[in-house]
């Protein structure tokens, strides 16, 4: 997707706030002191003012990284508070201890769909050293989906805009392809983790075509040429070492389009799913990094 267009859909977040009644999602963006912006995400709970869930920074891109989010919400003093404690996955090269974590506090009169996250955030690293401020804005993925779905109806009546390009122009396609999940070829995604094991499913994403892949764990085969369909397959990978690198990859193309599979990795925090889409001879690799219970 262009860069014009990946911007216009995060500035979009900017005028729009809305809530589910159990899950709170927000999707927009952090503008550091550079005047760089970086999409952001965050899917949280609210339990008697405490708050816990999870962000997501540069979604779709290749510092794609998800994080553990804890705080609290006030509301006789109206405020919202939030900090990222601790990695969850990462598609940077960097390592944990690199990382920037948002400290967000800010003014939020109640929850629901007329109100919106906005202020100013700090950047710390795990020491509390400082790294890099900025603003933060965030809307509601319903309203946000509302907006968007009214901004393509008009561009559909649009009699100035050509046929072909309102095929092409699709703000509410282009807002779910930013949400959807992809291992991209030659990745290389890190996971902490706590857990002794991990329970891995392929599945094919689409409708069954004959995609054939490998799975291996350190270098040992644990799927060998398998032929991916849609009923899962699952396979328990120890984590008995510091590091351990399972690595996925493509055997064949199938027959309609790419080799096309979802996986989802199972461990005592959570569940990660993501989707290929490779070419034959393609591969991505996971690397799970052992971390200390807290």
């Amino acid at each position: 997707m262009p860069y014009g267009f990946t911007l216009f859909i995060m500035c979009l977040s900017y005028s729009i706030l809305g809530f589910s009644q159990d899950t709170y999602e927000y999707f927009g963006a952090l503008k550091l002191n550079d005047s760089a912006l970086i999409s952001y995400k965050i899917i949280v709970t609210e339990n008697n003012g405490l708050v816990n869930g999870y962000s997501l920074t540069d979604l779709g891109g290749a510092h794609e990284t998800k994080s553990y989010l804890t705080g609290y919400f006030d509301d006789e003093k109206d405020e919202l508070e939030f900090v990222e404690k601790g990695i969850v996955y990462t598609k940077s090269s960097v390592t944990k201890y690199d990382f920037c974590f948002v400290h967000f506090k800010g003014k939020l009169k109640r929850l629901d769909e007329r109100q919106e996250i906005h202020g100013n955030f700090k950047g710390l690293y795990d020491d509390g050293n400082q790294c890099i401020d900025g603003e933060m804005r965030l809307a509601s993925m319903f309203k946000f989906n509302k907006k968007t779905e009214r901004l393509d109806r008009r561009i559909d009546r649009n009699p100035l805009v050509k046929k072909e390009d309102k095929a092409r122009i699709n703000l509410k396609q282009a807002l779910d392809s930013l949400q959807m999940k992809f291992v991209n070829k030659d990745e290389r995604i890190t996971i902490f983790s706590t857990s002794d094991v991990i329970q891995v499913s392929v599945i094919d994403a689409g409708q069954e075509d004959g995609d054939r892949i490998s799975l291996w764990a350190n270098g040992e085969i644990v799927l060998d040429n398998y032929e991916v369909t849609n009923s899962a397959r699952e396979v328990t990978i120890p984590l008995h070492r510091e590091q351990t690198v399972v690595k996925i990859q493509a055997e064949n193309n199938g027959r309609i389009g790419g080799n096309t599979v979802q996986l989802k990795i199972n461990d005592t925090s959570g569940l990660l799913e993501t989707n290929t889409n490779f070419k034959s001879g393609e591969s991505a690799e996971f690397v799970f990094v052992k971390r200390n219970g807290s």
